[in-house]
């Protein structure tokens, strides 16, 4: 059930209006005035009296809202910890069976075991060398001539190496 009958406020009801004086007479508009005068100066020594208990108010709310805030960020902390858990607690024993390094380990994504298996799977896949450069010794990937230095500096001696480094340098 709903009501549509006016909240009373705790204040006091205000009084009637009275009747509205005749301003043509001077003392009575005058009297009407210091009347109205000593009303505002009421409400405004009320409204200096609220005014702390609204900005303490204002305060408290805002220090509640921030502490609402602290426990929101803590629980996403949490939730996050449990989250990054529960994925290290699936990829370790994948992991271990596959005969992944840690390293390897820590680059598996998947949700469910069988998504890091077949994760598991493709990584050994795209990474394992070829079969005649694994039985030859030889390096998985051959070096690149044109990287590095073209010769132009002496090998050896850290010294003539400044001294060349200087000598371009200055020579420019």
């Amino acid at each position: 059930m709903s009501s549509n009958a006016p909240v009373e406020s705790p204040e006091a009801p205000a009084p009637p209006p009275k009747p509205v004086p005749a301003w043509d007479e001077p003392t009575a508009a005058r009297a009407e005035i210091e009347r109205l005068n000593a009303e505002l100066a009421a409400h405004l020594a009320r409204v200096a009296e609220l005014e702390p208990a609204a900005a303490e108010l204002h305060q408290l709310r805002e220090a509640e809202k921030s502490e609402v805030q602290k426990l929101m960020e803590r629980a996403e902390t949490a939730e996050r910890a449990a989250e990054q858990s529960r994925a290290e607690l699936l990829r370790a024993p994948v992991a271990q069976a596959k005969g992944l390094s840690p390293q390897q380990a820590a680059r598996l994504v998947g949700a469910t075991r069988e998504e890091l298996e077949a994760d598991a799977d493709d990584l050994l896949a795209t990474f394992t060398p070829a079969p005649e450069q694994a039985a030859a010794g030889g390096p998985l990937m051959m070096p690149d001539p044109s990287q590095g230095t073209s010769g132009q500096l002496p090998a050896g001696d850290p010294a003539q190496m400044f001294a060349a480094i200087i000598r371009n340098t200055l020579h420019r």
